[in-house]
Order: structure tokens, then C-alpha cells, then sequence
């Protein structure tokens, strides 16, 4: 996982309570943001993410949830992906070119069966057009944003004074 790839998530140990990682990131944000990152705190959550005013629809965001454990560490997970307006517009593509397709295939099929035109198979080619144009788009907004997830991965390493894909990658069952 030293590579950031598509959505990369990450889980470790640390022996920091949930209470002094929150303050270590929201400090940072703080003192040393020259990105001008901002982050939202729910308890035992944080999100951080680019200002608005930089952002594209690629621009990625981390979530960070943690949690206490029996043994006195924190479980901390972390997740960078896009944001979630940008994956419900993609299930939404996804969703509607698929029922284009289906129903294409049922219209085409019915007309076939009773002896006329089968028009209906037209949507077939429109629905494929539309997925390989929505995958392209999809990792596009991947390349574009491998730099914003780096800064992200290292804010968070700075923070709190690890690196977290090896520390996970080492913490790994």
C-alpha cells in the first residue's frame, strides 16, 4: 500500500487517545496548513479536506474515524476518496446507463419476437458509449488527483508523527 491507489484505505494502532488525535490534526490545520486544508470534527470522526475555493470534482478528501480499544490504543481508519456528491453523480451514470441498456435489450427482444423492427437494440451501443465514457472520466479525475491525495497522506503522517501506510501495512493481520 506505499503506492496510492484508487479509494486507498488504511487501518493502525496507535497509542495516542481518540481525544489527542483530533487535537494533533486540528492543530496542524492551525499552525502548519500551507494548503489551507480545513477539517470538520464529528465525534471520533474528522474529515479533511481542500478549501473550497480550490477544489475541483476531483479533488479528493480523507475520512478518519477512530476508536478505543480494550487494550489502551486507538484503532484509527482512514479512507481518501473523492467526495460524496462525486460518487453519487457516478452511481447515478452508472445506474441510469444501465437501465438504458436493459431496457433495450427487453424493447429490442419484444419487437424481434412479434416480427417488427427491433429498434429497441439501439439503446445498447448508447449505454456502452455512455459506461466507457464514464470510466474514462473516472480515472481521469484519479490521475489528476494522485498529487492532492499525497498532500493529504502526509498531512495526516505529519500530524501525527508516523507513517500510516506502513504502520498499517506493518500492523497488517
Amino acid at each position: 500500500m506505499s503506492m496510492l491507489e484508487f479509494r486507498p484505505r488504511f487501518r493502525f494502532e496507535s497509542p495516542l487517545r481518540p481525544d489527542e488525535v483530533a487535537r494533533r490534526i486540528q492543530q496542524r490545520v492551525k499552525d502548519q496548513n500551507p494548503q489551507g486544508l480545513w477539517v470538520k470534527n464529528a465525534h471520533y470522526h474528522l474529515t479533511i479536506s481542500f478549501p473550497s475555493k480550490s477544489t475541483e470534482a476531483w479533488t479528493p478528501q480523507m475520512d478518519i474515524n477512530f476508536e478505543d480499544l480494550p487494550n489502551g490504543n486507538t484503532l484509527i481508519r482512514c479512507l481518501i476518496g473523492p467526495s460524496p456528491g462525486i460518487w453519487m453523480l457516478f452511481a447515478a451514470g452508472y445506474l441510469v446507463l444501465t437501465l438504458l441498456g436493459l431496457t433495450g435489450i427487453t424493447l429490442g427482444l419484444s419487437q424481434w419476437t412479434v416480427g417488427d423492427t427491433a429498434w429497441g437494440f439501439w439503446a445498447l451501443p448508447l449505454a456502452a458509449a455512455g459506461v466507457v465514457v464514464m470510466v474514462v472520466l473516472a480515472r481521469t479525475g484519479h490521475q489528476r488527483a494522485h498529487e492532492e491525495m499525497r498532500v493529504l497522506k502526509t498531512f495526516v503522517d505529519e500530524a501525527l508523527g508516523c507513517d500510516c501506510f506502513k504502520l498499517a501495512e506493518a500492523q497488517a493481520p
